[in-house]
């Protein structure tokens, strides 16, 4: 199957089966792969591998990048459990399924590490909710890496689902907030937007943005102040990140990756918590 798909570029079952060249009908051979892969527990049992293979790789501040997205499937009509999802790269509603997917990534470093990689659909019986795949892809990698990394979502991980059980179960994490987050400041419910105006940029970094062949080197100045989530007494520690000029990331963490995580909002809030 691997074979296939590096020599003809291409997931395709009738493109892969004419890169094996066995002696029988291209119709046989794709049905040998669609038996192959209809297999019970396949995905779990290839799961497990990968997560083992990349385990040894993850370390204390190893960056685990867990992105929804989606696969659009617009000219589907029969696909099973076919369900509405958003298309993120055109805009607007389609047929196809939701995408989880984790990486691990090192600071200053290139190589990308695939921990996890999962379809799923609302319309399946089995699915129960968004937050409940979330945690369990959070649970399914922490016990592979033995509790190592740090997680990091987009402004879609501000939920009090996620981060409820990610600060009691321990795990370090840097987050994005959405707008109108309510956090507690020195004893009083505040709008995030009013702690990061009155934080000082007490510190700064110098990042690399990449713009097609071009590179250019950029500061970036943020603050930090210890926070706690209403409704839980577990202290925090909150990065307030002012940036200059806007559009840049999550602080010198993951150059490659900083549009995924941050638009062209000033100044941009990340909520953290690291504990040993």
């Amino acid at each position: 199957m691997l074979y296939g798909i590096q020599a003809r570029q291409s997931v395709r079952l009738t493109e892969i089966g004419r890169a094996l060249e066995e002696p029988i009908s291209l119709k046989k051979t794709e049905y040998r792969l669609c038996r192959q892969l209809r297999r019970q527990g396949l995905w779990e049992r290839l799961s497990k591998i990968l997560g083992r293979m990349a385990a040894a790789r993850i370390q204390d501040l190893t960056l685990l990048i867990l992105d929804l997205s989606d696969i659009s499937k617009k000219y589907a009509r029969r696909m099973e459990y076919l369900a509405r999802v958003r298309d993120g790269s055109e805009d607007g509603l389609a047929n196809g399924y939701w995408l989880l997917q984790i990486i691990g990534a090192e600071s200053g470093k290139h190589m990308v590490l695939p921990l996890y990689n999962r379809l799923y659909s609302q319309r399946s019986p089995d699915h129960q909710s968004e937050n409940i795949e979330i945690l369990t892809a959070i649970e399914t990698v922490s016990q592979t890496t033995q509790g190592k990394g740090v997680w990091v979502m987009d402004r879609g991980g501000d939920r009090d689902k996620l981060l409820f059980p990610l600060i009691k179960s321990k795990r370090r994490f840097l987050i994005r907030l959405g707008k109108g987050r309510d956090l507690i400041y020195q004893g009083r419910a505040l709008d995030d937007l009013e702690i990061a105006l009155g934080c000082p940029m007490l510190y700064q970094e110098s990042i690399i943005k990449e713009e097609g062949e071009k590179a250019r080197c950029l500061r970036l100045e943020f603050g930090v102040r210890p926070v706690t989530l209403p409704g839980l007494n577990e202290h925090l520690k909150r990065a307030f990140t002012a940036v200059f000029p806007p559009a840049i990331p999550i602080p010198a963490s993951n150059g490659f990756f900083h549009h995924k995580f941050w638009g062209n909002s000033w100044p941009s809030s990340l909520l953290t918590i690291g504990q040993k």
